[in-house]
């Protein structure tokens, strides 16, 4: 399915995502509608491209909202969520239990505008627990969230996997074209460097750019996570528009998990920051391995991450040093 020159929506598209994505549908030739509350997200992401599109500032846990939305739009991008760091999600699991009204209005929205098709962004944190414990553990395979029983490693999981499931409940009922992606731990630039909020890469920059000490990191450094970098996160998101024909969701990452420890080294060593590490092991640091299985995307899509982590993590530094 192609869509160039079509009406996109794109929800949360003022966040780093979302914003990237919107960047790239615009080069493409569509027509991209951006609903946002700004919550997090920030209309200066959409810099490059603000005069060739139509912002909408609205928060979608109201109906009439995601009705005007959805209004004569073809297809939705559907990124909004109340999301954060782990500090974020730890403290505010009710703030991020609204991802489930969210989620349901916007679906609802587009059953009844009639949309073409619709991407479901979830999260690769509907993943059980128990599959997520030691550094040896397999790949996580889609099929894997819900094989064992649901354990997502967190409330806002919890609201994601919810998410998944009303996607495949308004499939069966109304034979909505919808396609789901799970990204893993997606970075770079745009992304928030806000200590309430910053994931693990934006917090260890600013800390190593900012010549903390001590350079304090979360957890024993043990923890390891597959980090996706944003362009090729955004190829798969169209990708998945394009060729993803079920309402089975497809995993975008990487296979190669990095521990944080050595995630902290290569952060110190590019931005010349020559100072030992402190860990401080009594901070939360949640699953102890993430990594996934991209066979489906590879198969599906075509679809694999072509930026190696130096190479973004360089990128991600050099903009945060050009625009923070």
């Amino acid at each position: 399915m192609k869509f160039e020159g079509s009406k996109v929506l794109v929800t949360g598209g003022a966040g780093f995502i979302g914003s990237h994505l919107v960047d790239a549908l615009v080069k493409k030739g569509d027509m991209v509608r951006v609903v946002d509350n700004l919550s997090r997200g920030k209309k200066n992401n959409l810099k490059n491209c603000l005069d060739k599109l139509e912002f909408f500032r609205g928060d979608l846990t109201d109906m009439s909202v995601a009705l005007k939305s959805v209004k004569d739009i073809d297809f939705c991008f559907h990124l909004a969520a109340v999301v954060g760091g782990v500090d974020f999600m730890t403290n505010h699991p009710a703030e991020t239990c609204k991802n489930i009204l969210i989620d349901h209005n916007i679906i609802e929205a587009c059953r009844r505008s009639k949309i073409k098709k619709m991407l479901y962004v979830s999260t690769a944190c509907v993943y059980p627990t128990t599959l997520q414990k030691e550094f040896s553990q397999p790949p996580l395979q889609e099929e894997d969230a819900l094989k064992y029983g649901a354990m997502p490693d967190s409330y806002y999981g919890w609201a994601k996997l919810m998410g998944e499931i009303q996607c495949q409940a308004y499939q069966i009922e109304y034979g909505m074209n919808i396609a789901i992606v799970r990204p893993f731990n997606p970075y770079g630039p745009r992304e928030s460097f806000d200590p309430k909020d910053s994931h693990v890469i934006p917090a260890l920059i600013k800390k190593a750019v900012k010549k903390e000490n001590p350079f304090i990191v979360w957890g024993s450094g043990g923890q390891a996570r597959g980090f996706t970098y944003i362009s090729d996160l955004v190829e798969g998101m169209i990708m998945a528009m394009e060729k993803s024909n079920d309402v089975n969701p497809i995993n975008l990452g990487t296979d190669k998990a990095t521990p944080i420890k050595e995630l902290a080294e290569l952060i110190l060593k590019l931005t010349r920051h020559n100072i030992p590490i402190t860990f401080e092991k009594s901070k939360p640091e949640g699953v102890s391995s993430r990594k996934t299985d991209v066979s489906k995307a590879k198969k599906i899509l075509e679809w694999k991450q072509k930026t190696e982590l130096e190479t973004g993590l360089k990128r991600t530094i050099d903009w945060y040093l050009n625009e923070c």
